[in-house]
């Protein structure tokens, strides 16, 4: 069985975001068919790889080796700690020696990197030189931008174009972060792949049946589930639910924390419809999900896929998402259930079209997103990725 070596710069129990859940599924998705490893980062400054297992995988872990760990997400890092790592980490020498030691002994037959702020740059020096392939997933922008410093960037930018040659294969979670970074020179010698995520459902028999009812003539429950940022668009939506008579909404309910909560509470203050729940388990997403009647997704920022929107699929309950990003791309009909970003009159629109839709249309549609979740499964992830491998392996760079 060939060994695939899954490379990320932090892998569970330590979680940031959806890119670490997606690298999770991808390689429990993988494990039966190929001898699956992954290299990470952990939270030991010096010494050695440390090695774990995290349901039936083998990780190994390096030291940080670098100002601080990105894992630690207690800790409060000042602007120029941030940029200090990572000027740092742009070729970080350490992590290449123990990289390139790593895959001597290790020798997968090919090396899928994800996000490697932590690895470097230097994962993919160390494995060209061992004449390993790379395939490597875009799951957002930071090969572009990997922080708000424009000077920086634009450095940083150049480095990793050069070392993205390097690449055999490049994946894009959608084809607008890929086109993104193609159009400005990324991946020059690399086949270029569109693979969506996938979003593990709670079920795995997968059928259409839902115990969900759809509401015609009351008023509306919408979900928000997200971040509390300003990226994430949240005010548009509570403007826009203002604006709404109570015989159309009878309740707002955002599901998240962050930032601009308070902000976001007095923006709301008025308005004793729209309820902060706050930041809810993971387990809990499908059956809160299943109590709302349609999920707005207010995004402002170019969303490189919008893992939400099928979370809310699997619920069957529909989802009405600004037009940015690779949103469109996975939306049940982009033209219908799209609208312009920034715009809080978009979001009230959007919100009178599912309103105004007949009871059968309501339930046709409900089914339409549960049959639309099936496309974003495991045997998809599988099927795609193995066509990719099959081409590199063996067939070195």
């Amino acid at each position: 069985m060939q060994t695939i070596l899954i490379a990320h710069s932090l892998y569970p129990p330590h979680v940031i975001g959806g890119a670490e859940i997606s690298t999770q599924i991808l390689a429990q998705t993988l494990e039966p068919s190929y001898d699956v490893k992954v290299i990470t980062v952990g939270g030991h400054k010096e010494g050695d790889v440390q090695t774990d297992t995290v349901n039936g995988i083998e990780i190994s872990r390096l030291p940080f080796n670098n100002r601080y760990w990105i894992g630690d997400t207690t800790r409060q890092t000042s602007t120029s700690d941030k940029v200090l790592w990572r000027i740092q980490d742009i070729f970080n020498a350490r992590q290449y020696r123990h990289i390139k030691q790593f895959l001597m002994v290790q020798r997968p037959a090919l090396i899928h990197t994800q996000n490697i702020p932590g690895l470097s740059l230097a994962i993919w020096k160390a494995a060209f030189e061992l004449n390993i392939p790379v395939v490597h997933t875009l799951r957002d922008f930071s090969l572009i931008e990997p922080i708000a410093i424009t000077a920086y960037s634009k450095f940083y930018r150049q480095i990793s174009k050069y070392y993205s040659r390097r690449v055999s294969s490049v994946i894009g979670i959608s084809e607008h972060v890929l086109k993104k970074h193609t159009d400005l020179g990324f991946f020059e010698h690399a086949s270029k792949h569109i693979i969506h995520n996938i979003v593990e459902r709670d079920d795995p028999v997968q059928h259409f049946d839902t115990d969900k009812r759809v509401r015609h003539h009351q008023p509306l429950h919408i979900g928000y589930f997200g971040q509390l940022t300003e990226v994430k668009g949240v005010h548009y939506l509570i403007e826009a639910v203002k604006q709404l008579d109570e015989q159309i909404v009878r309740k707002l309910y955002i599901h998240g924390d962050g930032p601009l909560l308070h902000s976001l509470q007095e923006l709301a203050e008025s308005d004793s419809r729209i309820i902060f729940v706050g930041k809810i388990d993971k387990k809990e997403i499908n059956s809160q999900m299943k109590k709302m009647d349609l999920t707005i997704v207010p995004s402002t920022w170019d969303e490189p896929f919008g893992r939400v929107i099928i979370e809310s699929y699997q619920a069957g309950t529909p989802v009405y998402a600004s037009k940015v990003g690779g949103i469109p791309e996975i939306l049940l009909d982009a033209e219908t259930f799209s609208f312009t970003a920034h715009r809080a009159d978009a979001i009230r629109e959007s919100i009178l079209h599912y309103y105004g839709l007949s009871e059968a249309k309501k339930n046709e549609l409900m089914l339409q997103c549960c049959e639309h979740s099936l496309s974003f499964n495991e045997d998809y992830l599988l099927t795609r990725h193995a066509i990719i491998y099959e081409k590199l392996i063996g067939g070195g760079r």
